[in-house]
């Protein structure tokens, strides 16, 4: 694990009064990233420091969210056994209850008055269009409202796609100017939202940001603990801008610079408000307040309760069936373990709970192959620079910022050259037919002109006969910091590579072949191909951070440098890359021409080894995908073709199902069958004595688990929110920015339905993530005092943390751990 501390940036746009409210508001909004680089985040991350109940609770009244699954689903769970009476008089024990068990098994059954509107917009007291009497037309002007504020914002964010785009260089007025100036341009304004008057109201708006807000609140007349209630609510109605917003001033900062977009979007949705409460009459303003009291309500206290006491048994149900695959309460064989004789190899995975399936099975075919955890960017913060007009790729976690720079090279500059001067003439060919197609005046006679020359590939894409591209870049690189440009230093690689070793635990007893195993997936047509690559890398393949690492760790120099520091890794060991592929399960070794002759045949047992695991990983996986019943070949082929199929929605599950997080050795989880719901990284407590490598898991890798686990529960419990909906539905916005529904607007962040439902049923168990440790108890509250966010999702019921004791698991409870199996 590097030694990079997680750096989680805040908003600091305002310091007192309402603008604190407005901070605060700000900062609960998660952010996302774009699609080339998307990743998993926690929709519920600014919410951390409220316990998940009372978050469920905020977001009820703010928004009429709710984040758990209707009382249905829990007495499905009951009736198919997925819930046990032990799991529910354990979870009732835990929430402190009084009521019998005959009480909650009777309740899923009974009508139940578990949710209630969101704290209502003013605006939705009047009816869009050219009447403006509530009620009477079939879209109210909230509606009308967050459709004007999503295009505005898909036009200024547009990166790509619009030829009309809003020009942000050296008259950029930020969205907040961008957006007054559009509104104060319509003149459909007024018939459009049915107010006479809405346009002359808007020419009166003050044109800085900070006036126009404070006259807006003013006209509201809502002060006090309830502005940030307010705020908020005004986010969650255009959510999905909100965290694109969110997530712009978040990379902003990961960069050192400043950025207010989630603000300018508050700003504008307030002004929008204040337009609600000066057009309104007396009789609308009553009802608004109404919505508001009923929103404070939300809903029945003990239904909710009671939905989070299923909601936990859900859980304890999953946890006892993970204590039994670990073996924990009953004896069971020993499993056996190469030792330093019979080691063939050790192949490094990325924690990703599909490596799980992998290893387990490599285990079994190579009894001599030792696998080990560990964070899938191999501890490697970089930007990759291949050659070409194309921006660095951050291939690390969303959570970091990149110091290094790894740039393409060929060896010289000549070629460098000669390279980069054709990719550059490809490109502006490429630029050239895309300003053809959107142009005004091309677009028809360039389809018709040039139609048939695209026929062969629509007949061969359709045949499922398209290759992809090649995705090797060159092994040779130059290893910079990203700003100033300057190489890196032998001991600043020699840091490197240390940080990544102590990282996994692998410190002595290697094996004659050490292999940084990668992974990345192969889609056609599809906008979220990056949720399916490695998150730790950025959402790219894991095949360059694998081969750098490989590199540093086979240079003569770095092994010296190691050696002073007290890893000292043989003669006879060589570090070899590799890349999984998630969606069919194939192994690719790089860089075959450095492999050394003594290692050639080793290797080629590794390779055969790779290929019998990956037949066992596709039976395992056949039933999920639907593919059950064919032969090997033909279920490899099979798994090969829906990499090509530009129809297909479901290509692989991804992570879905993924449950829990271990941080253990090898020789804890080895021979158990996880069933791939978990993520496995490598901790030895005997080489952590100060609790420092501790605190590096915890503060990065199980955040960047509970994100993961975090969006895929909520992307099936409040999936009209939090996931991007029916994927045949996505247009793209702005070439990354996201995904609408059909002709939308809005936003739609998350993930599509088809990666968490298969048409019949849900595909992900919504459980919150378990974190079992092998550390002593000590050790662990050490960290959670010095960690504020572990903190945060240790004591507020965010993840589940466990430890391994002498008879089994301890978990953590108020301070206290109490023996659980």
């Amino acid at each position: 694990m590097t030694n990079l501390s997680v750096s989680v940036p805040e908003l600091q746009v305002m310091d007192d009064g309402w603008r604190d409210s407005f901070r605060k508001a700000c900062n609960l909004i998660a952010p996302v990233w774009p699609l080339d680089q998307w990743i998993a985040v926690n929709p519920f991350w600014g919410l951390r420091h409220s316990t998940a109940a009372r978050a469920d609770q905020l977001l009820q009244e703010r928004g009429g969210i709710n984040m758990l699954m209707p009382p249905e689903y829990y007495r499905e769970a009951w009736d198919g056994g997925r819930i046990r009476e032990e799991d529910l008089r354990a979870s009732i024990e835990e929430f402190g209850g009084e009521q019998c068990l005959a009480d909650y098994l009777d309740w899923p059954g009974r009508p139940s008055n578990t949710s209630a509107p969101g704290q209502g917009s003013i605006l939705g007291t009047f009816s869009g269009g050219p009447a403006n009497s509530a009620g009477n037309g079939e879209e109210n002007l909230a509606e009308v409202v967050c459709d004007q504020v999503s295009k505005t914002c898909g036009a200024f964010f547009d990166q790509r796609q619009g030829r009309w785009s809003a020009t942000r260089g050296e008259y950029d007025t930020g969205l907040f100017g961008f957006w007054l100036e559009s509104v104060r341009e319509d003149r459909s304004l007024d018939f459009r939202t049915g107010l006479a008057g809405a346009r002359a109201f808007f020419n009166a708006v003050p044109d800085t940001m900070d006036e126009a807000i404070e006259e807006s609140i003013k006209a509201i007349r809502v002060s006090g603990q309830e502005l940030e209630a307010l705020f908020h609510s005004l986010l969650l109605r255009v959510n999905g801008w909100a965290s694109w917003c969110r997530g712009e001033d978040w990379r902003a900062g990961l960069e050192g610079a400043s950025s207010d977009r989630c603000a300018e979007l508050l700003a504008i949705m307030l002004v929008w408000e204040s337009l609600g409460a000066g057009f309104a009459s007396p009789a609308q303003k009553a009802q608004w307040q109404k919505q508001r009291a009923r929103a404070r309500r939300a809903g029945d206290r003990n239904d909710r309760n009671r939905l989070w006491v299923w909601q936990r048994a859900f859980e304890l149900g999953y946890q006892r069936t993970l204590w039994q695959a670990l073996g924990f309460g009953h004896q069971t064989e020993p499993v056996s373990v190469p030792d330093n004789e019979t080691l063939e190899a050790q192949a490094v995975f990325c924690i990703d709970v599909r490596s799980e399936v992998m290893r387990r099975h490599l285990e079994e075919v190579c009894p001599g192959v030792q696998t080990l955890g560990f964070a899938g960017f191999f501890g490697m913060p970089i930007a990759h620079q291949q050659h070409g007009p194309f921006a660095p790729v951050r291939r690390l976690p969303g959570l970091l910022s990149a110091p290094y720079r790894l740039i393409d090279t060929k060896g010289s500059l000549r070629e460098d050259f000669a390279e980069n001067r054709a990719l550059d003439q490809k490109e502006i060919a490429r630029e050239s037919v895309r300003k053809a197609k959107y142009s005004s005046l091309s677009t028809f006679t360039m389809v018709e002109t040039t139609g048939l020359a695209w026929a062969w590939k629509l007949l061969k894409d359709s045949l499922k006969r398209g290759q992809h591209s090649n995705t090797e870049h060159c092994i040779e690189g130059r290893l910079v910091h990203n700003h100033g440009g300057d190489p890196l230093s032998d001991a600043e690689k020699v840091t490197l590579a240390e940080n990544m070793l102590r990282g996994m635990s692998l410190t002595g007893s290697f094996a004659p072949l050490l292999v940084f195993v990668g992974h990345g997936s192969h889609t056609d047509n599809n906008p979220n191909q990056a949720g399916l690559d490695c998150g730790a890398c950025g959402g790219q393949s894991g095949g360059v951070n694998a081969r750098l690492a490989a590199r540093l760790i086979n240079e003569p120099e770095i092994r010296a440098g190691l050696a002073a520091r007290g890893i000292r890794i043989p003669d006879y060991t060589w570090a070899v890359a590799a890349e999984h592929c998630t969606a069919t399960d194939k192994v690719t070794i790089a860089d075959h021409h450095l492999i050394p002759d003594s290692h050639v045949h080793k290797l080629a047992d590794l390779q055969a080894g790779f290929e019998e695991a990956g037949v066992r990983v596709r039976k395992e996986r056949a039933t999920p995908l639907k593919l059950n019943g064919l032969g090997d070949d033909q279920l490899k082929e099979a798994m090969e073709k829906r990499t090509r199929d530009w129809s297909e929605v479901r290509p692989e599950w991804g992570l879905a199902n993924n449950a829990a997080i271990i941080f253990a050795k090898r020789t804890r989880t080895r021979g158990r069958n996880l069933s791939g719901r978990v993520f496995l990284h490598d901790y030895d407590p005997a080489l952590d004595a100060d609790g420092s490598l501790l605190e590096g898991l915890l503060a990065a890798p199980m955040i960047v688990a509970n994100w993961i686990n975090l969006q895929y529960f909520a992307s099936v419990t409040v999936p009209e929110v939090y996931g991007s909906g029916n994927k045949l539905l996505h247009s793209v916005v702005g070439g990354n920015v996201g995904v609408v529904e059909g002709n939308g607007s809005h936003l739609r962040i998350g993930l599509p339905l088809q990666s968490v439902h298969d048409g019949t049923y849900w595909r992900h168990e919504p459980v919150r993530l378990t974190v079992l440790i092998d550390a002593p108890a000590q050790r662990i509250e050490s960290v959670i005092r010095c960690q504020p966010d572990v903190a945060a999702l240790v004591q507020n019921q965010w993840v589940c943390l466990c430890r391994m004791s002498e008879n089994g698991a301890e978990r953590y409870d108020k301070g206290q751990w109490k023996s659980i199996a």
